[in-house]
């Protein structure tokens, strides 16, 4: 497998893709409001036993969301119900595990984390966990000798898959990093006000090469020629020698690369499979349930042949859908049935190899009594759906319509990126709405002018749907 990370960066928004075999496979979003792995110092507002929670006032418009199995205070011991540990008005310290969406707040946790490239330090803990995909015992083995010789004895660690090559030096480096850090973020707690932010994760690019920079990357191309010296100083500073290239590129790289349209390609129900089959994928509150069609393939043998190839298809593309909508939580996927016991392994077998190149932890549960293949996928960002559309207000969230901040987002990359054009004035011709939305965003339009070097000239016209826009000059 080869990948690529190809990234753009703009004053409102930063989108880092990753392609996998000249295929786009996730996308990270990030704004000045992203929270997750962000650690609060909280205040404790309302218990509230009968739903066992509590929620914490870390600070941002929604009190968050504690869910009483992740109560954990550092130094002391879990208890069974972790509410007893909490009293209205006390000072905790929690981490954002899952970002605010619609009506609800923050989800956090006291279950600390603080991620490496090579482990994971955990504050609250005193295991040693290793990634279930480093399978050779006797490397398994010396990476746990290691770090009971070596981390606290009152923290715990995850050695994670990117321990496989690395030098014990290398590890024990990081994991002297990782406890600097955690005392600094006590440091932080004892003299800050509740609420407050005391530790904020590294951006989304130098997250992204934290968690996929391994023997499979071949190139980063970037569109800001500052970030080349930031992710040399991040190589250097991690000491390791991967073969790949940093290309700086100018213009809208994801358009640039054909990415655009598969983003957009996400927010629809249906997939098509290169063998004319396709998938129905169902979003829920509750579960998303995936559904396999054989659509125009009719195949050239006997029906269980047809049927397991349609199935095997679905099997390497349903892991990449996951991962491209960031679906999380209970998944249903009803393949077409098999007659062949034989072949159901094969496709779980497939399904199984797809899914190990997720970074986010999957487990298969197996086949209901209604015949539906049952799994989670845990979560923790926004979906493409969720960030490109908001709830219709006039069906009462039974429907979707286009999220402005995201469109406004696309019109302002597009604007950037005009700078090529020999008229000193650029025309964005566009919906009332809109232009008001881009119109308030003073400081990032006199970026765009100043970038390009051209006066931006918005145009309403009223005929216009939301969604269309016209950028041109005169």
């Amino acid at each position: 497998m080869e990948r690529e990370i190809i990234t753009e960066v703009y004053p409102w928004e930063s989108r880092v893709a990753i392609v996998e075999d000249g295929r786009l496979v996730e996308v990270f979003w990030a704004d000045q409001d992203e929270n997750v792995g962000n650690i609060y110092k909280g205040k404790v507002k309302d218990i509230l036993p009968g739903l066992s929670c509590a929620f914490i006032d870390i600070g941002l418009s929604k009190n968050a969301f504690l869910y009483a199995g992740d109560v954990m205070i550092p130094g002391q011991r879990k208890v069974s119900n972790g509410l007893d540990l909490l009293k209205s008005g006390q000072d905790i310290m929690v981490q954002v595990k899952k970002e605010a969406f619609s009506e609800k707040g923050a989800r956090v946790t006291g279950n600390l984390t603080i991620p490496g490239h090579f482990i994971v330090l955990l504050p609250c803990q005193i295991d040693i966990s290793i990634s279930r995909k480093l399978t050779d015992d006797q490397r398994r083995e010396h990476l746990r000798r290691l770090m009971e010789k070596h981390k606290p004895p009152e923290m715990g660690i995850i050695l994670r898959t990117a321990c496989q090559e690395a030098e014990d030096e290398e590890i024990l480096g990081e994991l002297q990093d990782l406890v600097q850090a955690w005392e600094e973020i006590n440091r932080r707690f004892e003299r800050m006000r509740a609420p407050n932010l005391i530790y904020e994760d590294i951006d989304v690019l130098e997250r992204t090469l934290r968690d996929y920079l391994d023997g499979d990357i071949r190139r980063v191309i970037i569109n800001n020629e500052k970030l080349k010296e930031k992710i040399t100083s991040y190589m250097n500073k991690k000491k390791s020698n991967f073969d790949f290239t940093v290309q700086f590129e100018e213009g809208d790289l994801f358009e640039k690369f054909g990415l655009e349209k598969d983003i957009r390609r996400t927010l629809r129900r249906k997939v098509w499979l290169r063998n004319g089959g396709y998938l129905i994928i169902d979003e829920t509150e509750a579960m998303t349930v995936i559904d396999v069609n054989s659509g125009k393939y009719t195949g050239k043998n006997d029906f269980e042949e047809t049927v397991f190839k349609l199935n095997q298809e679905a099997a390497v593309e349903i892991p990449r859908q996951l991962r491209l909508r960031s679906l999380g939580g209970i998944i249903l996927i009803d393949f077409i049935d098999m007659r062949v016991k034989e072949n159901v392994d094969k496709i779980v077998s497939t399904l199984k190899r797809e899914l190990a190149k997720d970074k986010a932890h999957t487990r298969i549960i197996g086949m209901t009594g209604l015949g539906f293949l049952e799994m989670t996928r845990k979560k923790s960002r926004y979906g493409v759906s969720e960030f490109f559309t908001d709830e219709c207000a006039h069906c009462n969230g039974r429907g979707r319509m286009i999220n402005m901040f995201a469109l406004a987002c696309e019109v302002k990359r597009k604007l950037a990126n005009m700078g090529y054009m020999e008229n000193e004035e650029i025309i964005c011709e566009a919906n009332p709405r809109l232009l008001e939305f881009i119109h308030n965003d003073e400081k990032n339009l006199g970026y765009i002018e100043k970038r390009t070097q051209k006066k931006v000239k918005l145009l309403a016209n009223p005929d216009l749907a939301l969604v269309d826009y016209k950028i041109y000059t005169e």
